[in-house]
């Protein structure tokens, strides 16, 4: 870990950043941390007491480490370009470890000379709304949490392609199963949310937010570049 020639304090905007609920933080031009708020130590689950003054990505020891090269590289993209860059990272952050897409932002950072010493970030989490949904709800967005524990990821699965209206046939191809199989584990899933049919269950859903649920099969951990 190498000492910091600029100390945080002399950034005022960080007095704003450690009150903020969202992500904060600033690099020096070696993409090493000269400050990050309390709202990144519970992004990244780092240890109480961690500090990470002086450390790059690759140092820290978080769930990121595997894209610490990728986001090195944008950082001198930026420092370079003089322009931000718009990520969507997706892994399992905070203090809970979900599985949870955030919009993370880089912009460079420039002193009174107008001179780039570093970069600037700033991270939220994302709520993706849902197209069917919102022509019917504005508020409707999907989850990447399920609801509750009642069904399996593997049902959950099973209720995604169910809700669009695929056959137990169709599903079955999707899956690798064959459709008596798939048959038995809908009725398993009815069992669960006491219903009886395909109409009630869809009604069930609405209700509960299951219609709403992404699998996490089909979220894969990465890092998306945005612009």
């Amino acid at each position: 870990m190498r000492k910091i020639d600029l100390p945080s304090r002399s950034f005022p905007l960080t007095s704003i950043m450690e009150n903020s609920q969202d992500v904060w933080g600033i690099k020096d031009r070696d993409s090493r941390f000269i400050y990050a708020n309390r709202a990144f130590f519970d992004f990244l689950n780092l240890p109480q007491g961690f500090d990470v003054i002086g450390r790059r990505d690759d140092e820290l020891p978080t769930c990121i480490t595997e894209f610490a090269l990728i986001i090195q590289k944008l950082g001198k993209e930026v420092i370079k370009s003089g322009q931000k860059i718009t990520l969507i990272k997706t892994h399992f952050f905070g203090r809970e470890q979900k599985l949870q897409p955030y919009l993370y932002e880089t912009f460079p950072l420039h002193n009174k000379r107008n001179k780039c010493i570093g970069t600037v970030f700033y991270g939220r989490k994302l709520a993706i709304v849902s197209l069917p949904h919102y022509i019917d709800k504005l508020t409707a967005t999907l989850l990447f949490e399920p609801p509750s524990n009642l069904f399996t990821q593997s049902e959950l699965r099973i209720i995604f392609y169910l809700l669009r209206t695929m056959s137990a046939k169709e599903i079955g191809k999707t899956l690798a199963r064959s459709h008596r199989t798939i048959e038995n584990r809908i009725r398993i899933i009815y069992q669960k949310a006491k219903v009886h049919s395909f109409r009630d269950f869809k009604h069930f859903c609405h209700k509960t937010g299951f219609d709403r649920t992404i699998p996490h099969a089909f979220i894969r951990p990465g890092i998306q570049f945005i612009e």
